[in-house]
């Protein structure tokens, strides 16, 4: 399967469409990742997750497009600089974090595809030409309408698997940079990888990676990737660095290992230091450390673990803001009131104290940002500092 310019010469992009429409329009836009001034690059990015990958849903174009981006990660240009979470990185970092994005959208989708069963029938080609001269019409009422047909469902419903063809090649170009003289570069290149990897059905050999860690944060990077792709990280769970210990119990196949669960426990009592592990914050952690801890925590706990986690409660509490409040404390907060038929019951006295903890952080509760009071109201629970006091007896 072809990569890099090829693509972008041999592909019929009008067979193609994005979410705005034709694809016609993909090699200007594309052409300047690998010949633009920094300026353009970045319009170019701009294009490839508002058209090509908006807002995570892949489309026809998209498979050409990675296809494209993935052949030319080789190019001296994109040792260029790119602004990038306020610090300057080389765009090649940017374009790897593109396709492992790509290759997780593309998962999701066949997750949700229609079953072939109930999938509508092959558009004939009449159908075809007409539905793709409406998308590149001028006439948007046209090319708007054009999206509500059976037609575009079956469309829609091939771009997972044509994804997952093309994960061989994807995984091919990224491969190289696996052993990269940048750590950062090789940090993005195991994401890639394993994204990749993950949707084409295969394992990734990340062993040249592996030899060449520098640093926690590459060690980090390439056991969150192991068990991303379902390889046991048991061996990693007794590692000497918390960090390490902690990717390691992330892994999906490790949710029903106590084990595992209590190495992130442990990593919560000092939810500070958490957030502080790594220097170049793995992609798999979008935000704060302690969110990825708390939420996964929460998920591989049931309402009578609520106790032993209220220390954990205790510690995270303090750091929390009525902006971050849903992603740490409320993430724990669903353990102890699983429903909200809970919070309107005779509450126990482990919910009492939960209800405590929260209310000794006057952060929780500033005024004008709601996002913490959603959540309590989410949980059934009342959404000012009067109503929880109440409720928890104090």
């Amino acid at each position: 399967m072809q990569t890099g310019t090829d693509v972008l010469r041999d592909t019929d992009w009008t067979r193609t469409f994005h979410a705005y429409g034709s694809g016609a329009d993909a090699p200007e836009h594309l052409a300047p990742l690998l010949t633009g001034d920094p300026g353009e690059r970045r319009r170019a990015l701009g294009y490839l997750y508002g058209a090509i990958l908006h807002q995570g849903t892949v489309y026809s174009a998209t498979v050409p497009a990675a296809l494209f981006v993935a052949g030319i990660l080789g190019s001296p240009a994109l040792d260029a600089p790119a602004v990038e979470g306020g610090g300057t990185t080389p765009f090649r970092h940017t374009l790897l974090r593109f396709l492992a994005d790509a290759a997780e959208a593309a998962e999701d989708a066949l997750h949700h595809a229609v079953p072939e069963a109930q999938a509508p029938p092959e558009p004939s080609p009449a159908d075809l030409d007409r539905v793709y001269a409406a998308l590149g019409s001028d006439d948007e009422d046209e090319a708007l309408h054009v999206w509500e047909e059976p037609v575009m469902e079956a469309l829609m419903n091939r771009v997972g698997p044509d994804m997952r063809a093309a994960a061989p090649a994807l995984y091919e170009a990224v491969h190289p940079l696996l052993t990269h003289a940048d750590p950062g570069t090789r940090m993005r290149a195991v994401e890639a990888a394993a994204a990749v990897a993950r949707l084409g059905g295969f394992g990734p050999d990340l062993s040249g990676a592996a030899d060449m860690a520098e640093c926690r944060d590459e060690g980090a990077v390439i056991v969150l990737a192991l068990g991303r792709v379902g390889a046991d990280t048991t061996e990693f769970l007794t590692h000497a660095d918390p960090a390490i210990r902690v990717c390691a119990a992330l892994a999906p196949a490790q949710a029903a290992n106590p084990a595992a669960t209590e190495e992130l426990a442990a990593a919560l009592a000092d939810p500070a230091g958490a957030d502080a592990w790594f220097g170049s914050r793995p992609s798999y952690f979008p935000d704060r450390v302690r969110f990825t801890l708390a939420r996964v925590l929460a998920e591989r706990s049931a309402p009578a673990d609520a106790e032993r986690l209220l220390p954990v409660l205790r510690a995270v509490a303090p750091l929390s803001s009525t902006g971050a409040g849903a992603a740490d404390v409320g993430q724990l907060l669903r353990v102890a009131f699983p429903s909200a038929a809970d919070a309107g019951a005779d509450l126990t006295g482990v919910q009492r104290a939960y209800l405590a903890v929260l209310l000794d952080n006057d952060a929780l509760w500033e005024s004008g940002v709601p996002d913490f009071r959603f959540h309590l109201k989410g949980l059934g629970l009342p959404q000012d500092r009067g109503g929880i006091s109440a409720l928890a007896g104090v």
